[in-house]
């Protein structure tokens, strides 16, 4: 019996079991704080996939373009909520969207969350400001439920939460924006004909796909290529200026002109008037004839055709043209009470209605956009707004085989424009087309340089910078 009493034998196997007590606790809890983890990298998922394509949507809606956002009965919280769910993660009672993977119920005492916002991120003080108007969209993803062995910690619920935050990027102005409105036209952008180009280094951009039928050269730097649907060239896509074929649709500044009031004016009941050939300033040699346009409060001016020895001034303002057909094949047409931008900035807006077209195939034409329109302040910087549908006989030539300067914004939404010759820059320093399609061969002078931010399309990057 004293022996037995005094035996140690199993007295390691006490103590390793009562060791073991703590130990399986630990592990246990470990194993449940992994799983806390796996759910946050979820989490982290769909809150990246939520502000990413929200984002997106921001930037597609920024565009005015069609071509991507199928659903305009969106916004970008429902898109962020959208993609949320395909990642697994949805407010409670809302899982009915498109590829949603939302489980039909949790865990007993267990809830998820989305929320979608807009406004701005400031990336060194990681501060959130809330705004209808930021470029930034942020997806917070969350997931609550029971703690079970962390509750010997005090722990009754884990809140397990995971934020995104996605920055629509304006990293280039564009000077040659093609649409891509009509179907008929996917390489919306086509760069042709042993173009050169010169101006302040822009972007040249298409919303669906450029074209190359020869290879473009470009005077200076900053020059830059892009579309949104890839390239066409049996040969290299490679302009020899950076390029991205994969972007989201550039941002159109001007889409508000696309429903203005003033764009609904109908009747061609203004002529032109013709005038003494004035002293001073005097018209070229060879005018025969000299004409005299004022701007039109009401109405519409009908065909306007320019040939050599015609002389037409046209005074600051606005003009509207109604099924009319400008045809300047030679000739002189400008404005000699204009101003330069840097002054006061008097100048001359086109507006183009109806079944109208405008085609400059010769002459000398020196025209440029107001600093400030009288009309509406939309027009301001633009040159030309033409609003007519697309036909082939609306489409517009500008050849600058003259000697062709054309100051400000020039938005053609609808119709094809053929951009070839040589033409210049005047008063402005500004040169930019918005069109259906584009397609540019011969020399051309496009910047941004001084454009008004307005008028000024923007390509469009999406980040994420949280």
């Amino acid at each position: 019996m004293r022996n037995l009493l005094r035996s140690r034998r199993g007295s390691v196997a006490f103590g390793t079991v009562i060791a073991l007590v703590p130990l399986i606790g630990v592990v246990a809890l470990g194993g449940e704080a992994g799983s806390w983890y796996v759910t946050r990298q979820h989490a982290q998922n769909a809150a990246d996939a939520a502000a990413l394509s929200g984002a997106f949507w921001l930037a597609c809606k920024n565009s005015g373009s069609s071509l991507c956002e199928p659903n305009p009965a969106q916004d970008y919280i429902s898109r962020g909520k959208e993609f949320a769910a395909q990642n697994s993660f949805c407010n409670s009672g809302d899982v009915s969207y498109p590829g949603s993977t939302c489980p039909s119920s949790l865990a007993k005492n267990t809830s998820r969350s989305v929320q979608i916002d807009r406004g701005t991120y400031d990336v060194a003080a990681n501060t959130w400001t809330g705004s209808a108007s930021g470029s930034d969209v942020r997806a917070v993803v969350g997931q609550q439920q029971p703690a079970y062995l962390a509750a010997v910690l005090g722990w009754s619920t884990v809140n397990i939460s995971a934020t995104a935050v996605a920055r629509v990027g304006k990293p280039k102005d564009v000077c040659t924006l093609a649409l891509a409105r009509s179907p008929s036209n996917s390489s919306a952008l086509t760069l042709a004909g042993s173009l050169s180009v010169t101006g302040n280094g822009c972007e040249m951009m298409s919303d669906d796909t450029v074209k190359y039928a020869s290879t473009p050269s470009f005077t200076g730097s900053g020059w830059a290529i892009g579309a949104a649907n890839g390239c066409v060239n049996s040969g290299s896509c490679d302009p020899g200026v950076p390029y991205n074929y994969s972007m989201p649709p550039a941002a159109n500044p001007l889409q508000a002109l696309d429903t203005a009031s003033f764009n609904s004016r109908t009747g061609n009941d203004k002529p032109l008037t013709t005038i003494t050939c004035p002293t001073s300033p005097p018209p070229p040699a060879g005018t025969s004839r000299c004409y005299s346009v004022a701007p039109n409060s009401s109405g519409a001016y009908g065909n306007l055709t320019v040939t050599t020895g015609d002389w037409v001034n046209f005074a600051p303002g606005t003009y509207f043209f109604y099924n009319a057909a400008i045809k300047i094949n030679g000739g002189t047409v400008t404005c000699t009470t204009c101003t330069s931008w840097a002054s006061t900035g008097l100048g001359v807006t086109l507006v183009l209605l109806g079944d109208s077209s405008i085609s400059i195939t010769g002459g000398t034409v020196s025209l440029s956009a107001p600093k400030t329109n009288t009309t509406s302040s939309a027009l301001n910087g633009v040159l030309i707004d033409d609003q007519a549908p697309n036909k082939s006989n609306n489409a517009v030539t500008i050849n600058g085989s003259g000697t062709v300067s054309l100051g400000g914004a020039m938005y053609l939404p609808n119709v094809d424009v053929t951009w070839s010759g040589t033409t210049a820059n005047t008063n402005t320093n500004c040169s930019e087309v918005i069109a259906n399609s584009v397609t540019m061969s011969g020399g051309a002078y496009m910047s941004t340089q001084n454009c008004l931010p307005n008028t000024v399309p923007f390509t469009q990057v999406v980040i994420l910078v949280h």
